[in-house]
């Protein structure tokens, strides 16, 4: 959340909102004692104010929304009553599953893109060739995103993950497996290797879910 006045407390991160066409409000950011994995976002509203409309609660929320962009989904603000002169509000914090993805394939990716952008286009295409991938491959497809779409860490970082949704719904996934074992050039082993690890959480969630189902 950069560009907003974000400070320490006791229990988490406090945000104060102070701008034109949002209501005065102190916003405090917590994990649950008892669950640390379940976040809370609670708003103080100012004592000099009556309880914030559902109409400013829904401004509010849409100004976290926007700061946590691709990190984190901000619920619907309920009311938790008035304590003393202020009303308080809290809203549940879901950390994005990209988020997560991204932490996952995070490790090695520096190293990955050093590298991809030390290497020639052509040889590039020239060790997917010799690979035995088709032009229309999947798994090839996915590899020269990746190639040539990472001007910067973020980017790749995204670009993997999104490639990892799509091969990780085919059976591509299990050419990409094949390509892992098999593969001998030092082009590619890095960006393979990233590539490998976020398909295989996706099939983890899956084979999960299907379980559950």
């Amino acid at each position: 959340m950069r560009k907003m006045n974000l400070a320490e407390n006791p229990n988490g991160i406090r945000l104060s909102l102070s701008e034109a066409g949002l209501p005065s409000v102190s916003i405090d950011f917590y994990a649950l004692r008892s669950n640390p994995d379940h976040l809370r976002a609670k708003i103080r509203g100012e004592e000099s104010l009556s309880e914030i409309s559902d109409a400013n609660l829904k401004k509010v929320r849409a100004k976290l929304q926007n700061a946590l962009l691709g990190v984190a989904n901000v619920g619907v603000f309920a009311s938790l009553g008035r304590r003393g002169e202020a009303h308080y509000y809290y809203a549940h914090i879901t950390m994005s599953k990209m988020s997560t993805d991204l932490t996952l394939v995070q490790k090695g990716a520096q190293q990955a893109l050093e590298e991809l952008k030390g290497i020639e286009p052509g040889a590039f295409r020239k060790a997917l060739d010799e690979l035995g991938l088709a032009r229309s491959s999947q798994v090839r497809l996915a590899l020269t995103r990746i190639f040539r779409e990472s001007a910067d860490i973020e980017e790749m970082l995204s670009v993997v993950v999104q490639e990892a949704g799509v091969i990780a719904k085919s059976s591509d996934w299990r050419q990409l497996k094949d390509i892992k074992e098999q593969n001998s050039s030092p082009i590619l082993t890095v960006v393979i290797d990233i590539l490998w690890k976020a398909v295989a959480k996706e099939r983890l969630i899956k084979t999960l879910e299907d379980i559950q189902n």
